[in-house]
């Protein structure tokens, strides 16, 4: 390329970056695109002061504070801990948490549904899940291709993926809404 041709394509980039650039927001601690649908809204959910909270359309109930971290009635306070995928399905097994043991480790399409894929760092509401690390959490979702792997939604970028279930990941449980709640 010529000098010229090479000024004239890194004009239109900046320029090209700074219109982007005016059309990132950053609420909700995270940056967002202004103008692409949200898809975590509040609107979406239902919570009180308890630790967990209410996805409307699926029925799910989710922990808002990742495993190792402690709903203080506001917010989620300490440090989420990391495991392997076996702890992680372990862990899940009767674990106690608001008068309920049905918790069990998400399936991928059920954790992915709390994305907000407007967003990212994280991608996902912080008003409904806040403190929460924006990292890869566990899924119940083994590889059909490689029993040394399962899934994990990245809730930096809203991503899904398939990590060596040996890696230490954090973990968010669900269970459904009882018909008596």
């Amino acid at each position: 390329m010529k000098q010229f041709e090479v000024k004239r394509w890194f004009l239109v980039a900046c320029w090209a970056l700074l219109a982007l650039m005016s059309e990132i927001s950053y609420a909700q601690d995270a940056q967002c695109v202004n103008g692409v649908p949200e898809t975590s809204n509040g609107d979406l959910f239902e919570s009180d002061e308890s630790g967990d909270i209410l996805h409307l359309p699926t029925g799910l109930v989710f922990m808002r504070c990742a495993i190792g971290q402690v709903w203080d009635g506001t917010s989620c306070s300490g440090d989420a801990r990391a495991m392997t995928w076996q702890e992680a399905l372990q862990v899940s097994v009767a674990y106690d948490f608001e008068g309920s043991q049905n918790w069990r480790l998400p399936n991928i399409k059920e954790l992915a549904v709390i994305t907000e894929r407007a967003c990212v760092d994280p991608s996902l509401n912080t008003a409904s899940f806040p403190q929460s690390p924006a990292g890869d959490f566990w899924t119940s979702t083994p590889s059909v291709r490689d029993p040394q792997r399962a899934w994990v939604v990245g809730f930096f970028n809203a991503t899904t993926s398939l990590r060596a279930k040996d890696r230490s990941l954090f973990v968010r449980l669900v269970r459904t809404k009882l018909a008596t709640e």
